[in-house]
């Protein structure tokens, strides 16, 4: 699988007189807040950090972490494992599995009782201790511990395959013994609820993984996810279509109902509607929230040295391998992406195929709905024992503030401001919206409302319109 996305549908010339314009509002900075009707439900006194004592700095993350996060001391385990990128089914088994499984029984964070389960070599039904009670719901595992479980069956069939994730393999830790061949149904995939309610399956785990080319980066996501949640998530989305048809509309489907979602929440949406990627020229100021797919390697405005996403911001550019080597910050997406300033970024370690990774619009439902993002990420993900996994402060919640929240200042009040007005008309018809809009920038003296104005007009297709809007905002400034 290889995926991708890209640009408005302009001309050439509009195309760079639109950049040219945009290029002369400078210095920004973020918001949407957004209404989060979902309980708090605090899952740090259900998490359990994991770090690796041989690997530098390991359990000084954890520590970290748990301090800021108000996670008991005594919920930190340290694995002696390989301080390497990937391990063998062998090595999984014998230094995560096993001693994880033991751990949580002996800490008495699970209740076992033995009960009848079908064996899927034979179809029979064979007693097995499974996970009656459970106390953990959340695993992270910090920077040290491997991300990659190899293939042990060489040449199988398609989807057959038996390499996976660490963390999606750790999901079913307290669940009975699967087949390792193959991906297996995610009872969690699209449940309308926080998982603290869902009470379907004891023993699932949902695990993220706080992990970054370096240390600082992964101290920088936490800072960033906790701060941010004071005030809401504020910027822009990026929506970068591939144009892919077929086999692939799934892909496009899903970035298409995203930008349908964010608009309806009043986030101002780019849609990059060409086939590349969105070139290294182009300005994309106060980014917040990005979803891609189909590029090997992050290239283009994403990989630009100027480019910065917002604190908080999370990103996903589905491929393949996008999530192959995470500590790299040249390599696929994953590492790339935090190393430009993500908090959270989600990939695939090996071929997921496409309707086997995270599903944009669900995952972008649940976050705009006040989930967490290991909750939401997992809830948009049909399959467990696979190759995905997620990267960045596992409890973060980027919209658990409601509309009335602080409104901030500065350019974040600028996005609150476009908010509320965006949410009260209907997505019908722009023009009542966008005429409000104008008036208040202008009574205001907000510039930076009419370039959020023109985007709308531009993902309209009405570039002219847009033109004018941003030529207006420049005349402000």
């Amino acid at each position: 699988m290889g995926l991708k996305i890209h640009q408005q549908g302009f001309s050439t010339k509009t195309a760079q007189l639109l950049m040219a314009l945009v290029c002369l509002m400078v210095g920004w900075r973020s918001g949407a807040a957004q209404d989060a009707d979902m309980p708090a439900m605090d899952l740090s006194g259900e998490t359990v950090v994991v770090y690796n004592p041989e690997y530098a700095q390991s359990r000084e993350l954890a520590q970290y972490y748990a301090e800021k996060r108000g996670i008991p001391a005594d919920h930190l385990i340290g694995l002696d494992c390989p301080i390497d990128d990937s391990m063998s089914r062998q090595e999984y088994d014998q230094m995560i599995r096993k001693p994880l499984f033991e751990a949580f029984v002996r800490r008495g964070w699970w209740k076992l009782t033995q009960k009848q389960v079908k064996d899927q070599q034979t179809g029979k039904d064979v007693p097995a201790m499974v996970v009656e009670e459970s106390s953990v719901r959340v695993l992270v595992l910090m920077r040290g511990i491997p991300f990659q479980i190899r293939r042990d069956v060489q040449n199988p069939q398609n989807a057959k395959e038996d390499e996976a994730s660490v963390d999606s393999e750790l999901c079913l830790l307290g669940l009975a013994k699967q087949p390792l061949a193959g991906a297996l149904r995610n009872p969690y995939f699209d449940q309308g609820m926080r998982f603290q309610m869902y009470q379907g399956t004891p023993g699932l785990m949902l695990v993220g993984r706080l992990d970054a080319p370096d240390s600082d980066t992964v101290k920088r996501m936490i800072d960033d996810a906790i701060s941010t949640e004071q005030l809401g998530l504020r910027g822009r989305a990026v929506i970068d279509l591939a144009q892919k048809t077929g086999a692939y509309q799934e892909g496009e489907d899903w970035l298409t109902r995203s930008a349908i979602l964010f608009r309806e929440q009043g986030i101002p949406v780019f849609i990059d509607k060409d086939e590349p990627l969105i070139a290294d020229h182009w300005p994309l100021p106060d980014t917040a929230l990005y979803f891609g797919w189909y590029a090997s390697t992050v290239s283009g405005a994403l990989a630009s040295p100027s480019f910065r996403f917002m604190p908080g911001a999370i990103a996903c550019h589905l491929h393949s391998f996008s999530g192959a080597a995470i500590r790299a910050s040249g390599q696929h997406w994953v590492g790339p992406l935090l190393r430009q300033g993500a908090a959270a970024a989600l990939g695939n370690v090996f071929e997921p195929y496409l309707s086997l990774t995270v599903h944009f619009d669900v995952l972008n439902k649940r976050l705009l709905e006040g989930y967490t993002l290991v909750e939401a990420s997992w809830n948009a993900t049909p399959v467990l024992s696979w190759m995905n996994l997620v990267c960045g402060d596992p409890l973060y919640r980027p919209y658990a503030k409601g509309p009335g929240s602080s409104m901030g200042e500065g350019r974040a009040r600028d996005y609150a401001l476009y908010q509320g007005t965006a949410r009260r008309f209907p997505q019908a018809d722009s023009r009542e919206l966008k005429k409000t809009l104008a008036e208040m920038a202008e009574s205001r003296s907000k510039p930076h409302l009419l370039e959020l104005t023109a985007m709308l007009s531009a993902s309209e297709g009405k570039n002219l319109e847009a033109i004018e809007l941003l030529e207006h905002a420049e005349s402000l400034y």
